[in-house]
């Protein structure tokens, strides 16, 4: 099944994308890379007009969609003339020689690294965000609703008034689970093995082949892609960031095409260029934002003679194409920008440089140790940033480092409002804002190495070289084995909570409510077995709202009235108590004092418990 898995894994992921890119006749590695950032454009596409026509998300209803886009692709190429290939270096039979053996080198550190670190395709990642993310995906896939606001349900069952949660990474894992009848832990394991095996080292690829880099650099960028500790590895421990890790591997290749289209004028790359931002956005607002900063640097710090017009075409239909979210992220940008987050300044100006330039970047939490410095690692990408800069198409990149380097630092070193308002798109955490580094830290060590071939003038340098990075360092695969470990170490899901969540399913009745706690494995359960809670997340909850209501005064359902009329409004007849505690967390209040009247105790485990809601008595 793990096979199946898989196949179908980096087939929804790819071929929809590829299929759009062969009806334009548009190839090249910058297509090849982009092509998961084409499969999440269609899907940003096809949600809202599935959602105004009252279609459901299906994968034959995504199979239509997919034809007609393609057909009109076809017809619409006719009148598309320009150049199919615009990288007539590196897409060849030398290009993919060399750029082929990186991507094979680059897909077995990270498959080494899962190996090391994950605890099989079955394993439930164990930290903040996932029990969302897996419950998101079996919401749509029972709904079939691809309506972004629709996951208010999941975040919030009241309706959150403004709701909005760009939902791409959901919408194709659901057509993942759809096709395979895996489970949501099993599909989100799929996707990061996608991610770390070939989105990375092909997004690279068509990154810096896209823009022009020679074969030997963009081979040598594909190899060290994969040996970031930063990105994807650190994202994934570090509160379960799996949207916005696989959206980070998406705005290399983005840039690639909007670049291609500035320069060269291919009509058939505009719609390309726009359906990729758009598959940035829906996976992660986020990454967009950094999509648009390298962009504007990109135009800032040009070599090329720009065309006004090209650029505000290409603005103009991204715009138009991002029109139907347009409300939803108006309607959470004032959320976002007064968003404060649960950690005060935690370093010094110096000590956080530091961390940037031997690439270490998070600041470790009490108690924890603090990741290794990548110095092997660190003198290439700043040894090839100082030869960058020397190069004019290229100082965008030390611009681009330097910007989010100087954010980075803010985020840790200053409470200040201004400095909060600056880095309030990626949330105000730093781990997202050092995560952007390895996107052009890859070009950088890249480059360099290049460069050190090229002086040589023998290709076999440059196979030395990364083979002695790779035996020098052993690609970091333990290090960052270690990271992927974080995400399923011993947590709130162990097999007596798996179990009692079976049981769960087999004693309460269909329609009948569960009230769980939001901070133990029970947050799980619609992911795991399908059967819904009435607190399906970890988050917290605004004072007064049902929810923190039922949360802090569960337990005083036989004397608060408010309490009792909840419990009829959500037909609650049973409640489940697991432990341990989601990290961090501590049981809440209202589930503290079940084990008397009215509840009484129908179910037990050494980790979970189901007690029902008894009548009272007459």
């Amino acid at each position: 099944m793990t096979v199946l898995l898989l196949v179908v894994v980096f087939g929804v992921l790819w071929l929809p994308g590829l299929a759009v890119a062969a009806a334009l006749r548009r190839t090249g590695w910058a297509v090849l890379g982009a092509a998961p950032a084409l499969t999440f454009g269609l899907a940003g596409l096809a949600g809202p007009v599935f959602g105004l026509l009252g279609v459901p998300w299906r994968p034959w209803t995504c199979l239509i969609f997919l034809a007609v886009v393609v057909a009109v692709a076809a017809v619409a190429r006719r009148w598309l003339p320009g150049d199919t290939n615009a990288e007539p270096e590196t897409w060849r039979r030398a290009g993919f020689a060399g750029i082929g053996a990186a991507l094979l080198v680059a897909a077995a550190v990270g498959a080494v690294v899962l190996a090391l670190g994950m605890r099989g395709m079955d394993a439930v990642s164990q930290i903040w965000d996932m029990s969302f993310h897996g419950n998101a995906i079996r919401h749509i896939t029972d709904s079939g609703d691809p309506d972004p606001a629709g996951l208010g349900v999941i975040a919030d069952r009241q309706g959150e008034a403004g709701f909005f949660y760009p939902n791409g990474f959901h919408l194709i894992g659901s057509l993942v689970h759809g096709i395979t009848g895996q489970p949501p832990p099993t599909v989100l394991n799929g996707l990061v093995v996608a991610v770390a095996t070939l989105l990375v080292p092909l997004a690279t690829a068509g990154f810096a082949a896209g823009l022009g880099l020679r074969v030997g650099a963009v081979a040598a960028a594909v190899v060290v892609s994969t040996t970031f500790g930063n990105l994807p590895y650190l994202l994934w421990s570090y509160g379960g960031l799996y949207p916005y890790a696989l959206a980070l591997g998406l705005v290399g290749p983005a840039l690639a095409l909007a670049v291609r289209w500035l320069k060269d004028g291919d009509p058939g790359v505009l719609p390309m260029g726009v359906l990729a931002a758009l598959g940035v956005l829906v996976v992660h607002p986020s990454a967009a934002v950094v999509l648009a900063v390298f962009g504007i640097l990109v135009v800032l710090l040009r070599d090329f003679p720009l065309r006004w017009g090209r650029l505000g075409l290409l603005t103009g239909l991204t715009v138009l194409a991002l029109l139907p979210l347009l409300g939803g992220l108006l309607s959470v940008t004032p959320r976002v920008a007064e968003f404060q987050p649960f950690w005060a300044a935690s370093s010094d100006a110096g000590t956080a440089v530091l961390r940037v330039f031997t690439l270490v970047g998070v600041v470790p939490q009490p108690g924890e140790a603090a990741p290794p410095a990548q110095w092997v690692l660190a003198v290439l990408v700043f040894g090839g940033l100082l030869v960058m800069l020397r190069v004019p198409a290229w100082r965008w990149v030390p611009a681009a480092v330097l910007v989010f380097a100087a954010l980075y630092v803010l985020s840790v070193t200053s409470d200040h409002p201004v400095a909060r308002v600056l880095v309030a798109p990626w949330w105000n955490d730093s781990f997202r804002l050092v995560a952007v580094l390895p996107l052009v830290g890859a070009l950088a060590a890249g480059y360099l190495l290049d460069e050190v071939r090229r002086r040589v003038g023998d290709w076999r340098a440059a196979v030395l070289l990364l083979a002695g990075y790779l035996g020098a360092t052993g690609g970091y695969v333990v290090a960052n084995s270690e990271r992927v470990r974080e995400v399923y170490r011993p947590g709130p899901v162990t097999a007596d909570v798996a179990a009692g969540l079976r049981r769960l399913t087999e004693l309460v009745p269909p329609g009948t409510g569960v009230m769980n706690d939001n901070g133990d494995g029970s947050t799980w359960s619609y992911g795991l077995v399908g059967r819904q809670t009435v607190v399906p997340y970890f988050g917290n909850y605004p004072p007064g709202s049902d929810r923190a209501v039922l949360l802090e005064k569960f337990d005083e359902v036989a004397t608060d009235p408010r309490v009792r009329d909840l419990v009829r409004e959500y037909e609650i007849g049973y409640a489940v108590v697991a432990t341990p505690m989601l990290y961090g967390k501590e049981r809440t209040p209202g589930l503290r004092e079940l084990d008397g009247p009215p509840f009484r105790l129908v179910y037990e485990n050494p980790g979970f418990r189901i007690y029902q809601l008894t009548p009272p008595e007459t």
